[in-house]
């Protein structure tokens, strides 16, 4: 096989060094950064990673944390009930206004860099059902490949109505959501949009980390796999996850059975970076050679495996890369 490409379709891009650092201090929190760890996932940052770990396109999801925004923002609100409202009000427009303030430079970011693709980040919640699917549709036209997603942040499951003008939206033209998965919050559970994909059968949802389960077949990735046998718009992401065979503690040869007990067709290359090198490793964690750069040793790791994975050529061709071409129906290299 020639020089495999792949596109990390599962990327987190900050706008500049300070915006990462609010990502590490604010989001994250010092107790969960990995000590050392100097990345800031900036835009330089990215161009130096894709030469390091031979990645030929990243796909930023573009995460503004806007529920925390709004919850955290209460904290400043006065207590008289009206002006409480109205201060509610302003504070929902100025947190909409970051959402779209970042997704609009992504969509500048990705013009003038065809190696840099987006997901809009939108939050039903925060910006309203109507202005939410508006934003999609905006962002739609300004070049992004799809919608992120991030059900722990906003407040409510995938099933929830407030998402469903987007839903129609997005399955009007064929526009793909990706969400985050896990068991932090229980908005987080695959299970939380059945009643989502029961409504919109046609909708295509991608499914991140495989359902994000501590151990790789778990119940939150049972969850996907049944929502991966019921809907075939049903797709997955193997950011966080490869690594594990890296570390040994999943083996080639089961990683490469979920995968096809999934669909490998359906299943795309991702890493979670910034946050796959920033937050603390999990248990088990093997360093990787020492000419690895060190901030980059969870993607370099991530890359190795799917470069040996026990597949077909062509099963590794599509998750390195062909299986995002065709959700997105976009090929950076033409671009």
């Amino acid at each position: 096989m020639t020089e495999l490409e792949i596109i990390d379709m599962h990327c987190h891009l900050q706008r500049d060094e300070a915006h990462g650092r609010e990502m590490r201090d604010y989001f994250l929190g010092p107790h969960l950064v990995k000590p050392g760890a100097t990345n800031l996932g900036t835009l330089e940052e990215f161009h130096e990673l894709m030469a390091a770990c031979g990645i030929s396109s990243m796909n930023a999801l573009m995460l503004t944390w806007s529920g925390r925004y709004h919850r955290n923002g209460q904290y400043t609100l006065p207590d008289n009930e009206s002006e409480r409202t109205s201060g509610d009000q302003e504070l929902r427009k100025r947190i909409s206004r970051r959402i779209t303030d970042n997704n609009d430079w992504a969509a500048a970011v990705s013009a003038e860099h065809p190696d840099v693709t987006y997901f809009a980040g939108v939050n039903p919640v925060v910006m309203g059902a109507e202005a939410a699917a508006a934003e999609a549709e905006r962002q739609h036209a300004k070049g992004a490949l799809g919608v992120k997603l991030s059900p722990g942040d906003i407040g409510v499951p995938g099933s929830d109505p407030a998402y469903y003008p987007l839903y129609e939206f997005c399955v009007a033209h064929d526009y793909p959501v990706l969400t985050e998965t896990g068991g932090h919050h229980p908005a987080c559970r695959p299970s939380g949009f059945a009643k989502a994909l029961a409504a919109f059968p046609e909708l295509t949802v991608v499914f991140a980390h495989f359902g994000h389960d501590r151990v790789l077949g778990g119940p939150l990735d049972q969850e996907v796999l049944e929502l991966a046998r019921q809907y075939d718009n049903v797709h997955t992401d193997t950011s966080l996850r490869l690594s594990e065979v890296y570390d040994g503690s999943v083996s080639p040869e089961y990683m490469v059975k979920h995968l096809r007990q999934l669909g490998i067709e359906r299943a795309m290359f991702g890493s979670n970076y910034v946050f796959s090198d920033v937050l603390n490793p999990r248990p088990g964690h093997v360093a990787a050679p020492d000419h690895v750069d060190p901030r980059f040793t969870q993607v370099w790791k991530s890359v190795e495996v799917v470069k040996t994975l026990p597949l077909t050529d062509d099963e590794r061709i599509g998750l390195a890369a062909g299986n995002f071409k065709r959700l997105t129906g976009h090929d950076p290299v033409l671009s």
